[in-house]
């Protein structure tokens, strides 16, 4: 963390000595302004993704041994590397995007070949909203309250 102070501290004191922060070449500027507007798009919000249903059985459940369908199903999670939480200019991530709102969705699967139970209920989690946590990137021993 003290790394990227020093970083955006040294960036700040350049630019501040020097009459203008762009780069000299024009291609070098649009590159980098690119750059910027792609991370800017990167919000940190749920994106729909596919998930095995299988993955989402708990152990002892029996579902797992037979066939069943859909093998798959859409569903709204916040994913980290989906996301970008942080200064777009510099390209420097600062937060973690995680869940806010976590919320069961219940999936019917089909069971073609049984005759006493032709479907059941799957319960999924699905993330309704994310929010850019304060831990930040490379520190994993902090918590989200910002310490």
């Amino acid at each position: 963390m003290a790394a990227l102070q020093f970083f955006v501290i040294s960036m700040a004191a350049a630019c501040l000595a020097s009459v203008s922060c762009l780069p000299s070449d024009r291609n070098t500027y649009l590159m980098l302004k690119n750059q910027k507007e792609a991370l800017e798009k990167l919000k940190c919000e749920p994106k729909a993704v596919w998930v095995t249903i299988e993955s989402q059985l708990e152990f002892h459940d029996d579902l797992a041994d037979k066939d069943f369908f859909p093998m798959v199903v859409s569903v709204k999670r916040c994913l980290e590397e989906c996301s970008f939480c942080g200064n777009a200019a510099l390209g420097v991530p600062s937060k973690k995007c995680k869940p806010k709102d976590i919320v069961d969705r219940d999936i019917v699967v089909k069971l073609p070949y049984d005759e006493q139970e032709s479907s059941r209920f799957i319960t999924i989690k699905e993330h309704k909203s994310c929010a850019s946590s304060q831990t930040y990137v490379g520190d994993e021993n902090s918590e989200d309250s910002g310490h």
